[in-house]
């Protein structure tokens, strides 16, 4: 694009979408909150080309069709208009979000309307005449910036409804205007309208969701794994048997899944496609539970007080309990360790994006953007990640997660907690070199948690992890169904540490080491190595920072290391093996628990602060990943 190019900067963004998309109380509500942006964004995209003659320059390509693409459209268009008619194409394409926005809110509720607050549609226009693109750019920019910082209110009258339990900010629908599709068991949840539309989203006239849920997603691993022995291992059909015909006569089930990705499709039949779609939960024995199930599967309190003391209903699941429990018992048996509770939410991000568009900040390579080459440079940025997005996908799919979005420089996504940091890693290995570095939160869950509290917790860990020198780190953290939980922030880049490995090694590499399916898998560490460190830290750290310098007698570093080595090895044990108790096999466990020692030592000594031994929180999370990463 020349200098003096007779066209129209401008930018449309939609606001407050990982707002949007993190008051979800479901993954279908998550899945369906990012859906409902990305198809309101390619409608803009659609629109400023076929009714305007734009040139789109994010993104560059437009939509290529499929739910994939549509996926990872970002929520900020921008195009090339021709001169004079940039306002004109914005203030349209505006009314025609909104107007699509209210054609779904009708079919929904058969009615018009109102839901302030959603969506909210900013847009500006930058004449360029005789401007260069990079300078239309900054002042687009700053004048979206200021913008965003002058609200439009509508202030509703008094109205007596409930707040919305996902969205305190609206009110909720009363129960008489519920919408007529929803089903039975959704009539008394205090939704506003805008999630309404979400809840309803995708789901056919059963209510059937279109993505896994946080137990499918968590059980992943080891569904796969009672698929793939299901021919070899005698005794697990029989066992999956009783499960399902447990489940079957307890009712019909509430609750609706469709089948989890990354599953075999063999073997076929009615018992392995249950446990493919609807036995997620109930792999669990700790699901089989009298009281909780009554509540289930009644319609009053007083209903459920007369089912759980029903003989029918408590053999029932005492039935289905044991069948779980057995299934699990002979599973580990074979090595496969019992299905994990926990999941991850993966929210990647990156750094300084906004400065890198600029011509500010460096890629990874130390290339800068070169603006006065026009708009193409923007477009081959968008190019890039596109491309970047499709790579991310297929590396989290790989790991058995789900995508949640993926745009090339961001990404949200859920995945089974044995390969959460391997789907981290992926990740990032998928950038683009031409992009900046990028930061990580990820933040481990019980799938009978709040998802909502996770998501947003996992956003708390990203911004933590851009909060560090030179941004490019990884906040990782937990929060166990109990509610106990724990943090901490580790850059992704290496840096040289004291023993005897002095090559540079990432924090994150450490941590790494911790999860079972990766590093030592019959190695165990006791929760109790936690209180033995912190009792010792005095000597190996120096105590606090407001002890004086003779407070504490501080050990040298290869004295400190050595006692933390002793405490790791006495606080790890194997799972036997099946190389029975002779005199060899005990000399290889000898040598396997002093290597696996040597290692989490090195590991701990590299995930703590400069100069210090221990970080309280890492070790925290190296011990949840060793116990609860399988």
């Amino acid at each position: 694009m020349s200098d003096h190019d007779p066209r129209d900067l401008i930018v449309i963004a939609l606001s407050g979408v990982q707002r949007y998309i993190t008051e979800s109380q479901t993954t279908a509500d998550l899945r369906a909150a990012s859906q409902i942006v990305a198809h309101l964004a390619s409608e803009a995209v659609d629109h400023l080309k076929k009714d305007h003659g734009a040139e789109m320059v994010f993104p560059s390509t437009g939509v290529q069709g499929g739910e994939e693409a549509k996926d990872g459209i970002p929520n900020r268009v921008v195009a090339l208009i021709p001169a004079g008619q940039g306002a004109i194409a914005a203030k349209a394409t505006k009314e025609l979000l909104e107007n699509t926005w209210g054609e779904w809110v009708e079919e929904v509720f058969c009615e018009e309307l109102e839901t302030p607050g959603w969506p909210v549609i900013q847009w500006v226009s930058v004449p360029l005449g005789s401007r260069t693109y990079a300078q239309a750019w900054e002042l687009a920019q700053r004048s979206l910036a200021e913008r965003k910082n002058i609200r439009d209110f509508s202030q509703p009258g008094h109205v007596s409804e409930e707040l919305c339990m996902l969205s305190p900010r609206w009110r909720a629908v009363n129960k008489e205007n519920v919408p007529s599709r929803a089903p039975e068991h959704w009539k008394d949840e205090q939704l506003a309208v805008a999630n309404w539309v979400k809840r309803l989203w995708g789901r056919d006239a059963d209510g059937d969701q279109r993505f896994p849920s946080t137990n499918a997603i968590a059980s992943l691993p080891y569904r796969r794994a009672v698929l793939t022995l299901w021919e070899n291992v005698p005794g697990v059909p029989e066992l999956v048997q009783r499960l399902h015909d447990a489940a079957k006569k307890l009712g019909r089930d509430p609750i609706r899944e469709t089948p989890t990705p990354g599953l075999p499709q063999q073997p076929s039949g009615d018992h392995p496609d249950w446990l493919r779609r609807r036995g997620s939960r109930w792999i669990y024995p700790e699901t089989w539970h009298v009281d909780a199930l009554a509540r289930e599967y009644s319609e009053t309190l007083a209903a459920a007080d007369e089912l759980k003391t029903d003989p029918s209903f408590i053999r029932t699941v005492r039935s289905g309990e044991r069948a779980a429990r057995e299934l699990m018992e002979l599973m580990v048996a074979e090595g496969v360790a019992p299905p994990s509770p926990h999941l991850a939410v993966l929210a990647h991000d990156v750094d300084s994006m906004g400065k890198y568009l600029s011509g500010m900040g460096e890629g990874q390579d130390g290339t800068r953007l070169d603006l006065s080459r026009g708009h193409e440079e923007h477009s081959k940025v968008s190019a890039r990640l596109a491309r970047t997005a499709t790579l991310q996908r297929a590396a989290v799919e790989d790991a058995g997660g789900v995508v949640v979005y993926a745009g090339g420089d961001d990404l949200l996504a859920l995945v089974p907690a044995e390969s959460a940091l391997e789907a981290a890693r992926a990740c990032r290995e998928a950038g683009d070199p031409g992009l900046p570095h990028a930061s990580d939160g990820l933040l481990f869950f019980h799938h009978g948690s709040s998802l909502q509290r996770a998501l947003n917790s996992a956003h708390e860990l990203l911004e933590e992890a851009k909060e560090i020198d030179g941004k490019n780190g990884l906040g990782v953290g937990y929060i166990r169904s109990s509610g106990s939980n724990a943090k901490c922030v580790l850059p992704w880049a290496g840096r040289e540490t004291q023993g005897p490995s002095s090559v540079q090694s990432s924090p994150v590499d450490s941590l790494e080491l911790f999860v079972p399916s990766a590093s030592h898998p019959r190695a165990r560490l006791s929760p109790r190595l936690l209180s033995d460190l912190l009792a010792q830290r005095n000597h190996l750290d120096g105590g606090p920072e407001s002890a004086t310098q003779d407070q504490y007698e501080v050990l040298r570093y290869d004295v400190a290391r050595r006692v933390m080595k002793k405490l790791v090895l006495r606080h790890t044990s194997l799972t036997p093996g099946s190389g029975g108790t002779n005199e060899h096999s005990a000399q290889n466990d000898k040598a396997e628990k002093e290597a696996f020692a040597e290692q989490v030592t090195e590991s701990l000594i590299r995930m703590a602060p400069e100069q210090k031994l221990i970080d309280e929180n890492a070790v925290r999370i190296a011990l949840f990943l060793r116990q609860e990463a399988r």
